[in-house]
């Protein structure tokens, strides 16, 4: 979960949330390995990659680009088991759940810049965003996930001002009118997942705060 301190945003550790047991293991091990830094002049990104094996879930209405659907047969749940056993049914058809696993994609675990409002973490994610795209599976696909820790700051409007949005539209209105407002007050205490839409990746790459 990445947040706002002084001049650093990190990440919890355990990014594990919508993951089995069994899948929260298995990524964190491979993490440990996986886990890379990108360096821009003083300020350094650190990141590890996600793949779709990994079955990461997501929840809420992500585009087909970031995320994939599996349908999956409820074979065991004690509510079946008691409908089968109530009505001596013989046949019985399953019901579906549905789950969205995230694509190969890159997530920012942790940010740290010498001097804030200097430009030198737009560089560092730029060159995580260019790493990304240069990666055939990831194809420009970049995700984080903010959270706020000193109770007073949200990295959230960092990375919506680079063009990260979250995947609930109301929480994207409150941070556009905070744009068009004044970004010299600090961003709304906004937290949650945030990716970068395919279409928004040439404007994080132009990105230059001292042009707005």
């Amino acid at each position: 979960m990445v947040s706002s301190t002084g001049y650093n945003l990190a990440i919890n550790p355990n990014i594990s949330s919508g993951m089995t047991v069994s899948n929260t293991m298995r990524v964190n091990s491979q993490r440990k390995q996986q886990e890379k830094v990108v360096t821009v002049k003083n300020a350094k990104i650190k990141y590890h990659k996600i793949k779709s094996s990994d079955k990461y879930t997501v929840y809420g209405n992500w585009s087909d680009d970031y995320a994939y659907e599996v349908d999956k047969e409820i074979t065991n749940s004690p509510e079946i088991s008691a409908l089968r056993s109530r009505y001596r049914l013989i046949t019985f058809k399953n019901p579906i759940s549905k789950s969205l696993y995230l694509k190969d994609c890159y997530i920012i675990d942790f940010i740290e810049a010498p001097q804030r409002y200097k430009g030198e973490g737009t560089k560092v994610v730029q060159a995580l965003v260019e790493r990304s795209l240069a990666d055939k599976n990831c194809k420009g696909r970049v995700v984080v996930n903010a959270e706020i820790i000193d109770g007073k700051t949200s990295p959230a409007g960092f990375f919506y001002k680079l063009g990260f949005r979250f995947v609930e539209p109301e929480r994207n209105e409150i941070l556009r009118s905070w744009v068009k407002q004044n970004t010299l007050i600090d961003a709304p205490k906004l937290t949650g997942m945030m990716y970068l839409p395919e279409k928004n990746i040439q404007k994080v790459l132009l990105y230059n705060e001292n042009l707005l």
